[in-house]
């Protein structure tokens, strides 16, 4: 049995840019004590996003291969090859290296080599002590921040024409992306609140590569900062629509599906009829052996 229900918010609740607190905190991330925050206990296993990635993992709990299928035809495999904490990631089926990275103490990405459209970009990674991402260069150039609370993403930016990274209103497309959260927690760790400036694919993401996902279910992301073509400046408002995550847990407690609803604040009328394909991921999760 599913638990899957949508929650019809006021005005008031959709617009809260607050996280609620989880039950674990540490100094770094707005809490009093220094007290370690929870582990996933599972994994995921499928990841259907449009295309299927299947992962398989090694004795260790990293990756060791990542299949991708589309429509039951697998077009890529990506072989995950360790060497200290070098790694490179090789699509078998056509011989190609995808991409490399120096891997930190927690096998999390410090910099990468990726191939976005056959063309190389060079990234950096910046993690705070938990393994949460906060910040992420392109080619030497800051191209994202983001800010933890409570274990959880509270925003990622998106920085600004000129390179601007805070909330400075004259400078076009600046903004950021706020999300809000159930109490549930996310026990399999799913990127759902994935920062997509990065330039690095969702699938990526999942593999454990760039840093942590939120300790708690992603409810809401709404952007924050709207660019008026007009003026060329950024107005400090919400954007007029909201992508709302209705809560859907398998008897595991892992997410089953994420359905981005995206619609109105005040309207709020978008159903998973209306959604596009890439606005569906559904998830078949694995626990961690101990």
């Amino acid at each position: 049995m599913k638990k899957f229900f949508y929650v019809l918010m006021a005005a008031a609740a959709l617009v809260a840019v607050s996280c609620e607190k989880g039950d674990d905190n540490n100094a770094d991330n707005g809490g009093e004590e220094n007290t370690p925050l929870e582990q996933p206990t599972h994994r995921i296993k499928v990841l259907t996003a449009g295309d299927v990635y299947t992962y398989s993992y090694n004795e260790d709990g990293t990756v060791a291969a990542v299949a991708a299928s589309w429509d039951g035809q697998d077009y890529a495999n990506y072989v995950f090859n360790y060497s200290g904490n070098n790694l490179t990631v090789v699509e078998n089926l056509e011989g190609k290296t995808a991409f490399t990275a120096v891997l930190d103490a927690n096998k999390h990405a410090v910099e990468m080599e990726y191939f976005l459209k056959d063309e190389p970009i060079s990234l950096e990674f910046e993690y705070d002590k938990n393994g949460f991402l906060v910040s992420v260069k392109e080619n030497g150039s800051l191209i994202s921040l983001q800010s933890i609370v409570d274990g959880n993403v509270e925003y990622w930016t998106r920085v600004g024409d000129y390179g601007e990274t805070n909330e400075n209103l004259d400078a076009s497309g600046w903004r950021k992306k706020m999300h809000t959260y159930y109490a549930e927690k996310n026990i399999a760790g799913i990127h759902t609140e994935w920062n997509e400036d990065s330039q690095v694919k969702r699938w990526v993401y999942e593999a454990n590569l760039l840093g942590r996902a939120s300790v708690n279910v992603c409810k809401t992301a709404h952007w924050w900062g709207v660019n008026d073509s007009e003026t060329q400046t950024v107005l400090p408002n919400y954007a007029a629509k909201i992508a709302y995550y209705p809560l859907d847990l398998g008897t595991d407690g892992c997410i089953e599906q994420e359905l981005k609803l995206y619609d109105k604040v005040e309207v709020y009328e978008a159903t998973p009829d209306t959604m596009s394909e890439d606005a569906v991921a559904t998830f078949v999760c694995e626990p961690i052996a101990k």
